[in-house]
């Protein structure tokens, strides 16, 4: 034995022969004082529950639930309550000073304050919790320097604050499986000695921050981390650990590259089964004048929005942007798409949104061969533009927005201009017709045509009204013509 421990077991010999001297429950808090002198608190701890297999399973079957009452078994060791605290009261101060072992069945309360409820149990050294409605902590827990281990299951608890257990500083053990917690706000704050902390079994929400757990000094004290499933919905039946891991490679990845330094990177999906993660890119409003050279492998999703991009060749000619199904360049400076015709890209992108840009035109067969031909196609979004109303194009145009009007669904806010007309004047690209669009913008009033029909037609009148007149004095005066008079 080393001579430190055998010094010290002699210290405490001969401090219980002194204590024997005085009345029992002194005995009980000198011999508390002498062992929390020594530092013992902190020697490893047998449950009376582990010895005697104590469970609150069924507990709503036991005759102590209907009362709400609770049950102390052996001399200093446990008390276990049902569905409530009602008979404490008529527990002896001095045994329930010795209790150290403390199971609630049912907690009757939606909270649990341990300031107040663990206060009749100064020399606690085991607590659990089942099968409760509990769901949040009052308070943390108050300066304790007994309590080893803490189990909390099967209960409503949905928060944990980073400091609830700080202050316990003998507690090894923290089991806090099977509850309702959502998120923490960061690695728990415990005591120096800590050794295990449970948390699998609960609906985490692994779109919060758990990329501690990958630290090892901070992650290691969670036993079962490797069994934490996700339960929100964008990763849900995945491994928390997978999930940190692909994060905590994105972050690496973008901030190693100076185009996406700026950028915000997201993990939004992780296949199921072959557990490929799907990226997100946001480098909206960042003032880029061209698209990033570089993208993360796996990247479906870029947000270009509010920039300064006139050029869109990327699309076609970086493999990095083969596998972007959705991409958002809403808001820049783009003239012309025609440089996407018969590319791989525009014939399988899934999200085209090129709101607010500067297209007067765009190569409307392209457009008819490539959505007719992408099954993936889902949404193109074209409205914002100084559309031309032309005819050849804008009759062709108004067509394939008709066609295609699911995937095209901002058409009707979609507009053209008029060239050369003062006032400008815009018009719906869907209401207008073949007449309103294919014939001069000033066109004359009356044609060459009409007026030499005109002229024509006044000959005609002239000459019948000619023949009346000579007709009418040959029947009365007898007179013919001049003409006639004058032929030989």
């Amino acid at each position: 034995m080393p001579p430190k421990v055998s010094s010290a077991m002699s210290w405490i010999s001969s401090s219980v022969v002194i204590c024997l001297q005085f009345r029992p429950l002194l005995l009980f808090v000198f011999l508390d004082l002498c062992v929390a002198s020594l530092g013992v608190t902190n020697v490893e701890y047998i449950s009376h529950y582990n010895q005697h297999n104590f469970t609150c399973e069924g507990w709503k079957g036991a005759p102590e639930a209907a009362a709400g009452n609770c049950t102390r078994y052996g001399r200093n060791g446990a008390l276990r309550c049902y569905g409530g605290i009602r008979n404490l009261p008529a527990i002896p101060e001095p045994k329930m000073h010795r209790l150290q072992d403390i199971i609630f069945c049912g907690w009757p309360k939606h909270t649990f304050n341990p300031i107040t409820d663990l206060q009749p149990f100064p020399k606690i050294r085991s607590l659990i919790i089942e099968y409760s409605e509990m769901r949040e902590f009052v308070f943390d827990f108050p300066e304790m320097f007994y309590l080893q281990s803490i189990n909390i299951s099967w209960t409503n608890l949905s928060q944990v604050n980073a400091r609830t257990f700080k202050r316990v500083h003998a507690l090894r053990v923290v089991d806090l499986r099977w509850n309702k917690l959502v998120q923490l706000d960061g690695p728990l704050l415990l005591p120096r000695h800590f050794e295990e902390l449970y948390l699998a079994d609960n609906p985490w929400n692994c779109t919060r921050n758990f990329k501690w757990l990958l630290v090892p000094e901070k992650g290691a004290i969670v036993v079962d981390r490797d069994d934490i499933i996700c339960m929100d919905k964008k990763y849900r039946d995945r491994h928390m650990l997978t999930v940190m891991n692909f994060k905590v490679m994105l972050r690496k990845e973008c901030q190693t590259h100076d185009d996406l330094q700026n950028c915000t990177c997201t993990m939004h999906h992780i296949i199921p089964k072959t557990h490929i993660p799907l990226y997100t890119i946001n480098c909206s409003n960042l003032q880029f004048r061209t698209m990033p050279s570089y993208i993360p492998t796996n990247t479906t999703t870029v947000y270009l929005n509010d920039n300064e991009i006139i050029d869109i060749l990327p699309l076609r000619n970086n493999p990095y942007y083969r596998h972007v199904v959705d991409i958002h360049l809403d808001n820049n400076r783009i003239e012309t798409i025609d440089v996407l015709e018969g590319g791989y890209w525009f014939e399988h992108f899934r999200l085209l949104s090129l709101r607010g840009n500067r297209l007067q035109k765009l190569p409307v067969y392209a457009l008819d061969n490539a959505l007719d031909g992408n099954l993936d196609a889902n949404l193109l979004l074209l409205s914002g533009n100084p559309w031309q109303c032309t005819c050849i194009f804008i009759m062709r145009f108004r067509e394939i927005l008709m066609k295609y009007n699911e995937i095209t669904r901002d058409a009707i806010n979609i507009t053209c201009t008029y060239k050369n007309s003062s006032p400008v004047r815009r018009a719906s690209v869907l209401s207008l017709t073949r007449e309103d669009v294919c014939k001069p913008e000033e066109e004359p009033k009356i044609y060459p045509l009409d007026m030499l029909n005109a002229v024509l037609a006044f000959l005609i009148l002239l000459i019948l009204s000619k023949l009346a007149y000579d007709y009418y004095y040959y029947k009365n005066f007898g007179r013919v013509p001049w003409i006639v008079m004058k032929l030989p």
